[in-house]
């Protein structure tokens, strides 16, 4: 009792059902380092919760004023963020930059510069944000780099890992340019199953789209997962590969996505049960601005204790 009134006389609080997230985790939903750098930010004192230094990479929930290096870290929104963009080929799918190597990342800061050059600066107001190209962001669905196609990225490392699994049962599409005639009875087997170096492929659907002299076009359909590349299915039964494109991740179709831009994408209902949980409780916060009552303030109180609020100065 002791204890809740001395808080009570410092700052008004208010019992809510709140969500809580780690110090690092929450840096990362807000794009501004990703959940390691943030670990680390946190160890050299470069985060406060509320104008104290975290001593430790502890939990906070959403009402708490977080910052890092000066700069206010926002609460987690209530879903995690989806964008898509079209890597061409001979990109590499990292978000990072490397000196006479194209990258996601790079591709973005080009987008963006060549963009506020059209438009002018006090026209790109946003557009640094809206082309993520300081921002942290997570690869959803990587693609090689000789490839092109659909990529999806999120702020979400959790939401990522979950949507690239083989459990979320996501069907993705592949285009697929091979040299030579396809192996027709192989294909027909690959919709019972398919293997290839030890790695259990699942169901494999496969369509021919387009013959052109020796080369053909064959649209593959399978659960896509970071063990289960499509390179690695066609070379080891022996297709020469020319070209791969992904067409599509579950509901998103790359003929959808510019081709010179990030877009946000908003969650598709047949993804909605992947997104992670978020961990809700109910607390005592401390209460910004004035408690309200049938349309007027009102003095905070603990109801039924002969303890009061006092009010502010």
């Amino acid at each position: 009792l002791f204890l809740l009134f001395t808080m009570a006389a410092k700052k008004q609080m208010q019992m809510l059902v709140t969500r809580f997230e780690r110090l690092s985790r929450r840096i990362s939903l807000a794009g501004l380092l990703s959940n390691h750098q943030a670990t680390e930010a946190i160890a050299q004192g470069r985060v406060q919760v509320d104008g104290t230094v975290a001593a430790s990479n502890f939990k906070v929930f959403q009402e708490a004023y977080v910052t890092l290096d000066g700069v206010n870290v926002p609460p987690p929104e209530p879903e995690p963020k989806l964008w898509a963009m079209f890597k061409p080929r001979k990109v590499l799918c990292e978000n990072l930059e490397r000196e006479d190597t194209k990258t996601l990342r790079s591709r973005m800061r080009r987008w963006y510069d060549k963009e506020a050059d059209r438009v002018g600066k006090a026209a790109s107001a946003g557009l640094e944000e809206e082309s993520l190209k300081d921002r942290h962001w997570v690869i959803v669905t990587g693609l090689a780099y000789a490839h092109d196609g659909l990529v999806l990225l999120t702020n979400d490392g959790i939401f990522a890992e979950t949507l690239s699994s083989a459990e979320a049962n996501v069907l993705s599409a592949f285009d697929c340019k091979i040299q030579g005639d396809p192996p027709v009875d192989l294909l027909h087997q690959w919709r019972t199953g398919a293997r290839a170096a030890g790695v259990n492929y699942g169901r494999v659907f496969c369509s021919v789209k387009k013959r052109t002299g020796a080369t053909f076009r064959l649209r593959v359909r399978y659960v896509e997962s970071p063990e289960r590349p499509i390179d690695m299915l066609l070379d080891a039964h022996r297709m020469r590969i020319q070209t791969v494109r992904r067409y599509s991740f579950g509901p998103y179709i790359v003929t959808d996505i510019p081709a010179d831009k990030v877009v946000r994408i908003p969650i598709h209902k047949s993804l909605r049960h992947l997104i992670p949980v978020a961990d809700m409780r109910q607390t005592l916060v401390p209460l910004h601005g004035a408690m309200m009552e049938d349309g007027h303030s009102r003095k905070p109180r603990l109801e039924n204790s002969a303890v009061e609020m006092e009010a502010p100065e």
